[in-house]
C-alpha cells in the first residue's frame, strides 16, 4: 500500500466534499450544505489524526510492508556424479 498516494486521495475526497457543500449552498440548499460542511470537517480531523499515527509509526509500517525475505542458503553440493543427494543448510540469521 502506498500511504502517500492513499492519503492524497483521501484529502482529495475531502476537498470534493467541501466543493459540493459550496455548490449546495449556492443553489439554496443551506441545510444540506451545512451538514455536509460539518461532516467534511470531521472527516478532515480524522485524516489529520490518521496522518499523525502514520508518521509516529512510519518505521513499524515500513517494516511490515517489506516483501518477505527469501530464504538464504549456504552449502556445498556434495553429490557425486550420478548421485541424487545434495547437502544444503539454511541461514537463519
Amino acid at each position: 500500500m502506498n500511504l502517500d498516494t492513499t492519503m492524497h486521495s483521501l484529502y482529495l475526497v475531502k476537498a470534493r466534499f467541501d466543493y459540493l457543500a459550496q455548490q449546495l449552498e449556492q443553489a439554496g440548499h443551506r441545510m444540506a450544505a451545512e451538514e455536509l460542511k460539518r461532516e467534511a470537517h470531521h472527516f478532515g480531523c480524522q485524516l489529520t489524526q490518521i496522518e499523525s499515527v502514520l508518521e509516529d509509526y512510519r518505521i513499524d509500517i515500513a517494516a511490515v510492508q517489506l516483501p518477505p525475505a527469501l530464504p538464504r542458503f549456504i552449502g556445498v553440493d556434495m553429490a557425486a556424479v550420478g548421485s541424487e543427494r545434495t547437502v544444503v543448510q539454511e541461514v537463519t540469521a
